[in-house]
This record gives C-alpha cells, structure tokens and sequence, in this order.
C-alpha cells in the first residue's frame, strides 16, 4: 500500500477512535457485562422482597396442609417466602369474607388470596385473586403445588398409592450429560451454553458488519454532499481514497470487537466463580456457566470473520455511497444489502444444530452468508475445526478482493457525479467500462 492509503486509513481511524461516541460505545458493552453479572446481586440487596401474604378458602378441607407445607421456603434473610392462612367459611358469608380480603388487598395488609373449589379434583381449577396479577413466578410456583397435590389426590381415588408411584417417576428421569469428543479426548460442553454463547458472538459479529459498514457509506456522502471530494482526490486516487477509509474504519471495528471479545472473554472464565462465591443462583446455572467454552481460537476466528465479512460488505456500502447524493437514498440502496446480511444470520439457527453436514458445508461457502455461518460452525464445533473452515477463509479473501474490484470501479466514477442518483443499471455499465 501507497503512503497516500496510509494517510486516508490514519485520518479515518483517528477522527473517529478520539470521538465521545466511540469511546462510550466501547465501554458501554464490558459495563452492560458488570451491570449483568452484577446486577443481580446488587439490585437482590436493595430490593429485597418481603413475605407475601394470602388467604386460602379450602372446599375440600384435604387440599390446605399439604399445600402450605410444600411452599415453605425462606427468603435470603430467613423470613417464610410466603404465609397462608386458611379461612374456614359457609356458603351465607362467602360474599361478606372476600370483600373483607380485597379491603385488605387494597391497604396493603394482604396481597391476595385462594379458592380451592369441591370439585377441584375434577375441574383442575383453582381461583386465584391478588394485587397484582403479573408475577409468573409465583402464579408457577402455586400451579405446581396444587398439580401435584391434585395428582396424589385422583391417583388415590383410583386406588394408586400415589407417592409410590411419583417416587418410582423421580429415579426414572434420566438427564443427559454432555460431552464433547475432541483429538484429545471429551469435554464437558452444555447445548445451551454453547448456543447462547455463538448467538451472542455472531450478534456481535452481524451489527458491527451493518454499523461500521453504513459508516463508510456515510463517510463517502459526507464527503460527496460538502464538494470536497474533488480535493481529496486531487491528492490521491479514487482507489486509494475507498481502500483508505474501508481499512480505517475495519481497524476502528477490529478494536471495538476486540475489547468486547475480551471482556466476554473474561466473563465467561469468572463468570461462574463470582456467581458461586456471592451465592443466590442454583447449582444447575453454576453448571451451565461452567460448560462455556469460548477459547482463544474462537476469538480469533471471530476478528477474522469480521475483517474479511466487513470489507466484503463495505466494498458494497462505499459503493452505494458513491452512486447517490443524499443520506436518504443511500438508506433506500442499502435495504437489499440488509437483507442479504440477515439471511446468513436466518441460517445460522439451523446450522448451529447440524454443523457438519454436508449442506452445512457447501452453504458456509457462499460469500453472502461465509462471516457468520461459517464462524457459527467453528463456535459450536469448538475445539474441533468443522470441515471447510480454512477453505472458507480462502474463498472469502477471493470473493473480497473480487468486490473491491468491482466496487471500485463504481466509486471512481460515482464519486465525482452529482445532482442525480444512479440506477443498477448504470452501476452495471461502470463495472463494464
């Protein structure tokens, strides 16, 4: 590369890595990062939920006792989660009583109560009346006790010793451990933390393919808008100017992704030693953030996808950038390169689930989609290499050059005109030229 690129790549880098905007957006992410992980335990001390109240009318007189001893948890400073308390009724002063509980609903001395009907065992309903209904949590918690409690019931009416019969279901739930083989042997590797992870890592990945991109396209109108184009280029060439600012801007995104990367990184090695030395999660979660494998070679497949999906798709904006005079017709040009980028995003989900079939294989080689199916295969596959994984990075560095080709050629011309938008017909006579 010419001096003359060198010089375009520093002003696009420096202008924009000393702005407000990009210093905060950086920071913004490993702060969500300490407000997530933290967030929990600091917002669990300051609002540390109180016992919740509620009466409970029992028709059957058999469903009370069991149910208020199956929600007998405590809360993190060893008060009762919940108090019941049943109230015994006829049907003459049924009306008199729930006015009394929703008086006391609505001063706050209560926060709701329960209607166990006769026929419950056979209706499977049960009414259930609060301040605030919105709690799913605990409107699951009830739904719970109340089925099971229900199930003994009819189990024992049919002549079933129901506990007998749920012990024997307990010792037959069978949970599988997986385990990834590798060369070296198998690691422990959950399902849902290795998909949660690619998904957050791929995100990344695609709005900073979109974010970044737009900016060049934003930057080439900036420029063809305020007519200082035609100084610029009397310095440099139109190639060296579009190189120029997709490599300034690629290294701002580069570093943006590689502090993320890193904060991810480390959170996901301390992550479940914080959780577990503060407490308040269950063993299970603990489990799961143990099971994240987001090693070095995954980082730095990610940087690579990046950099090689970036200037494939900025190539595409700056020549965009070129064809029209407005930021408004840029935004109507670039829809369809939205949607393209998406459809790769669409097709990660499956390929997430079938990493190495042959299907898998052939479509991660496909320019348009490569960046994020591609890096979705290597995430998921981790520590094994999926199979075209370097032949993508090949075929991708081709299929780039091959667009900064043509993109190029739209831009020295595009640049220079003014007054009128170009069609992708006259886009096509550019590239022929």
């Amino acid at each position: 590369m010419s001096r003359k690129i060198f010089a375009v790549i520093g002003r696009e880098y420096m202008t924009r890595f000393k702005t407000k905007g990009f210093i905060i957006g950086t920071l913004i992410f490993p702060l969500l990062l300490v407000f997530i992980f933290g967030g929990v335990f600091i917002f669990g001390k300051l609002l540390q939920p109180t016992t919740r109240v509620y009466y409970v009318i029992d028709w059957t007189n058999q469903i009370y006792p069991e149910f208020a001893k199956s929600l007998d948890g405590k809360l993190s400073d060893g008060t009762p989660e919940y108090q019941f308390t049943e109230v015994k009724v006829t049907p003459d002063s049924l009306d008199a009583i729930i006015k009394n509980f929703q008086d006391e609903i609505r001063n706050k001395k209560a926060d709701g109560y329960l209607i166990i009907p006769e026929n419950v065992l056979d209706s499977a309903k049960v009414r259930y009346s609060a301040r605030n209904v919105s709690n799913f949590e605990e409107q699951s918690d009830f739904e719970k006790a109340l089925s099971r409690i229900v199930t003994n019931k009819r189990l024992e009416r049919k002549g079933f010793t129901a506990e007998d019969i749920r012990n024997e279901m307990n010792r037959g739930r069978v949970e599988l451990v997986s385990q990834q083989v590798t060369q070296t042997g198998e690691v422990k590797k959950g399902i849902v933390s290795s998909f949660v992870l690619t998904y957050i890592l791929a995100y990344l990945i695609l709005l900073m393919i979109m974010g970044y991109g737009q900016m060049v396209m934003r930057s080439v109108i900036e420029e063809k808008s305020q007519r200082i184009t035609e100084m610029i280029l009397s310095s440099v060439s139109p190639f060296e100017l579009m190189m120029g600012k997709i490599i300034g801007i690629c290294g701002l995104g580069l570093t943006q992704l590689a502090v993320i990367g890193l904060m991810i990184l480390v959170a996901v090695v301390y992550s479940a030693g914080i959780f577990a030395a503060f407490g308040g999660v269950s063993p299970d979660f603990i489990s799961e953030l143990q099971q994240i494998q987001f090693s070095w070679s995954v980082f730095g497949f990610m940087l690579i996808f990046f950099f090689l999906g970036f200037f494939f798709f900025a190539a595409m904006y700056a020549a965009i950038g070129a064809m029209v005079n407005t930021e408004d017709e840029g935004q109507q040009f670039q829809l369809p390169l939205i949607f393209v980028i998406l459809i790769g995003y669409f097709i990660m989900f499956t390929v997430i689930k079938t990493p190495d079939t042959t299907s898998a294989f052939w479509i991660s080689l496909i320019p348009f989609v490569t960046p994020l199916v591609m890096f979705a295969r290597i995430a998921v596959s981790d520590p094994l290499l999926p199979s075209g994984a370097i032949l993508s990075i090949f075929t991708m560095t081709f299929s780039t050059i091959l667009m900064v080709y043509l993109s190029a050629k739209i831009y020295r011309i595009g640049i220079l005109m003014y007054g009128k938008k170009a069609s992708l017909v006259e886009a096509i006579k550019w590239i022929r030229y």
